[in-house]
């Protein structure tokens, strides 16, 4: 994972500088594990990689992949102890897991999670504040991060009315 972040940290260097600026200086050990306690859970390794390289976005609305934006840690928990406070009272059964861990957001209550505990723990899961389904987009953070930093090398990425996303593949790929 650290040599993909270090590829990722290379392109947005490159590519989106002003993305890249306004990223989050990285959580440091102790704020780390600060974090993993506040959440109660044990986070993949390739997370706290992640984290620990920046901590989410700051004070833009640009989004880091498609329409979603990068949480920073502090917004991760306080939105996971909303919604895991909701099991129960608002959300049905099935609606939303404790063992999910949001890290992007839509910014209309959607988010991309890793799944901390389900049938493959450290699989992607989309929840999506209206729809009933919870599809798995990835099987880990760090393969996700291999398909994303992959494509955003071989690809055109560009922002467009929905966010920053793949608009086309090169020739000979």
């Amino acid at each position: 994972m650290a040599e993909l972040v270090g590829r990722l940290d290379a392109w947005l260097a490159r590519n989106r500088a002003d993305y890249y600026a306004r990223l989050r200086p990285g959580l440091s050990h102790a704020a780390w594990l600060d974090f993993e306690s506040q959440l109660g859970v044990k986070l993949p390794d390739a997370f706290r990689v992640l984290y620990q390289w920046r901590d989410g976005q700051g004070d833009t609305f640009d989004s880091f992949h498609g329409n979603r934006q990068w949480m920073p840690a502090e917004d991760i928990g306080r939105v996971k102890t909303l919604m895991d406070g909701m099991i129960g009272y608002d959300f049905e059964p099935g609606w939303w897991d404790p063992n999910w861990v949001p890290f992007l957001e839509n910014g209309a209550g959607s988010y991309l999670c890793v799944d901390v505990a389900g049938p493959e723990p450290g699989r992607l899961v989309e929840f999506w504040n209206r729809d009933h389904d919870r599809p798995e987009i990835a099987p880990s953070l760090e393969w996700w991060t291999y398909k994303f930093v992959t494509s955003l090398e071989r690809d055109r990425w560009e922002r467009t009315k929905v966010g920053f996303e793949c608009v086309e593949a090169r020739d000979g790929e």
